[in-house]
This record gives C-alpha cells, sequence and structure tokens, in this order.
C-alpha cells in the first residue's frame, strides 16, 4: 500500500513509518522540522520538508496515496493557551488541508491522531471511555475535537475517506524530544536528570497521568487501515496504570542514579486527573496491547535511548505569544522576548 505520514520526522510518526516500511508498504513523509529531526526518518522511507498548510495537492497527485496518517501537530497543550490563533491554524486549518489534499488524490483511509485533550476536566472519578462527552478545556482539545468533527463531517457528506481517530494520552519513548520546554514531561525530566538539573513540578505533583509507551500505540494506528472494526471508529488508546508527576520525577531520577531534585512552581489551570479506558482498543488492536510495556520497563528503554545521544538544541514556540496573562513565570522568563506588540 502507499501511505503519506505527516509528522513522519516526529515522535509518533517516525515509530508508525518505520512500522509501515517495516511491512513492505510504500512510504512517504511529510515534516515541517519544527519538533522533529531528519535522524527520525526511518531508512528506506521517503521524505519531503514540508508544512502541512503549504499546498500539498502536488505532492498527494503524484504519489497516489491509498492511506494517509495525518500524526503532524503543535501539541504544547498548556501552551495553546497563550497562542490560539497559531493553535488553530496549525491543527484545525492544517487538518482540512491535509484531508482536502487525501480526498481529491483518491485516499480510501484517513488515519488521525486526536488527544484525551479533547474530553477536557473530568466530570466523574471513572475514566474518560469514548462515548464520554467531550468538553475540552483548552484550545488544544478543542482544536482536536473541531478536526475529529470535520473528519466525520467530511465522510458523511463525500463518502469518503474512511477513517479512523485516535486520542493517545501522555506518550513517551524512544525518539521523543526531549528538548521542548512546553510539552513532553518525561523527555522534559528526562534531559534535566542528564545535566543533574532540578525538574520544574507545577503545583504540588500530585495530578496524576496514565503514561503511555510508544510501541502499543504506534502499533495500532499503524495497523488501523489494515483493520475492519477500526473503519469510521474513534479509540482512546495508551496505558492504563495511574502515575503521579511527582512520582514520575522520582522514578526518572532513580532511572538516571540520582537523587530527585523537584522545583516546586505554582500550579497551572489544568486537568488535575486524566485517564482513558482502553478495552475496545485492546478488543480491536490485541496485538498492539501484546506488546505494550508498563511505565517502568518504558522509562527504562526511553532512558537507554536518551543517554545514547547528546541532547539536542532546544525546540522553542514557534510563533509569537499573541496573550501573556497567565503564563506561568518559568514560561514568562523564556518568551518574554516573543510577545507580540
Amino acid at each position: 500500500m502507499r501511505v503519506i505520514i505527516t509528522g513522519a520526522a516526529g515522535f509518533i510518526g517516525s515509530h508508525v513509518a518505520e512500522m509501515l516500511h517495516a511491512e513492505r508498504h510504500s512510504v512517504l513523509g511529510i515534516d515541517d522540522l519544527s519538533g522533529g529531526f531528519v535522524d527520525n526518518i526511518p531508512k528506506g522511507v521517503t521524505f519531503e520538508k514540508r508544512s502541512i498548510t503549504d499546498e500539498l495537492d502536488g505532492l498527494f497527485q503524484k504519489f497516489k496515496p491509498e492511506a494517509v496518517f495525518h500524526l503532524a501537530a503543535y501539541a504544547a497543550e498548556g501552551l495553546s493557551h497563550h497562542i490560539p490563533v497559531f493553535n488553530y491554524t496549525n491543527n484545525v486549518v492544517g487538518t482540512a488541508n491535509v484531508l482536502a489534499s487525501a480526498y481529491r488524490a483518491g485516499s480510501r483511509h484517513f488515519v488521525f491522531t486526536s488527544s484525551i485533550a479533547a474530553y477536557g476536566h473530568p466530570h466523574s472519578d471513572k475514566p474518560f471511555d469514548e462515548a464520554t462527552p467531550c468538553v475540552p478545556c483548552d484550545p488544544y482539545g478543542t482544536a482536536k475535537l473541531a478536526c475529529e468533527h470535520h473528519i466525520r463531517a467530511g465522510y458523511d457528506y463525500h463518502g469518503g475517506p474512511a477513517y479512523t481517530i485516535f486520542r493517545p494520552h501522555n506518550v513517551f519513548g524512544s525518539r521523543q524530544n526531549i528538548s521542548d520546554p512546553y510539552r513532553n514531561v518525561v523527555g522534559i525530566y528526562m534531559a534535566r536528570a542528564l545535566e543533574n538539573k532540578p525538574m520544574p513540578v507545577f503545583g504540588d505533583g500530585s495530578q496524576t497521568r496514565s503514561f503511555s509507551h510508544i510501541f502499543s500505540v504506534a502499533h495500532a494506528i499503524a495497523m488501523a487501515p489494515f483493520t475492519g472494526e477500526a473503519r469510521n471508529q474513534t479509540f482512546n488508546i495508551g496505558g492504563d496504570e495511574p502515575m503521579s508527576v511527582r512520582d514520575l520525577a522520582e522514578n526518572i531520577a532513580r532511572e538516571f542514579g540520582i537523587k530527585p531534585n523537584l522545583e516546586f512552581q505554582p500550579a497551572r489551570n489544568e486537568v488535575m486527573h486524566a485517564h482513558c479506558r482502553h478495552e475496545l482498543a485492546r478488543r480491536v488492536f490485541p496485538q498492539a496491547y501484546a506488546r505494550a510495556l508498563d511505565i517502568r520497563a518504558g522509562l527504562k528503554e526511553m532512558a537507554a535511548y536518551v543517554r545514547s545521544r547528546p541532547i539536542p538544541a532546544a525546540t522553542e514556540c514557534p510563533a509569537l505569544l499573541e496573550i501573556t496573562d497567565h503564563l506561568p513565570p518559568s514560561w514568562s522568563k523564556r518568551l518574554a522576548h516573543r510577545a507580540k506588540a
């Protein structure tokens, strides 16, 4: 099968590209390299440096992808409050652009990575399932939910392409960008651990997440166009084990052989406890969950990868700040020169 993957130089995209290439599919990767790295592109995968907001028809018409995996996004959820226009342009307009090009090129299947952020704050003590009403509480989650609606509406109106939507959460593992100070808490803490620097903790660190290792997440995404039960379905995908941010920092410190050094900062207005149920994904993608690593085994895998490579240059915010109110102090110092007049 011929497939196009957006975000192929990024974290999840590079793993999906690797898995599809290993299965002898013809893979074209697209990435603007704003948060990914050329070194992440697996050997044998064709690569084009493009933004998802660029004109894409020429590329899509030439390659004629049978399936499109749209994984590119600017996923700094907390920062999205401060760059809402950039967030919606990159995530919503970009998705509409990729989907339109896929449709015009005759693609049969469109795979999209949404996010647990689409749910917003939990309204009970139960984990989110796919039937939980979505009430996002930040521009990033709002953008992801808008993209989901747009994809479904396109199928209902045009009759194609078929789609599979995934809502991953707190994914980590090898190839994750550890030099982005605004997202990927596991990567941020590992970069700090390498240099034995304090790990920033917003609030008291009691907020919990079910951190999800990349292997099972990428495997399910890669298999979606080849899985009949995934057609026109939405799946929560990720791990089941909750862990507090404070416990995460302490586990990472132990993995790097250092004493935990936590730097407590003012609490953010964020979801305190976000967890999903995965019964549907486990039933439809049993092979993906068969190879899942728990959090501690996943941290060991990622730590070995991180230790084997130099720390890349910092990935700064790709846009000028549009709203500076309520910016966390640690971010404010870093972004003081990036505010719009």
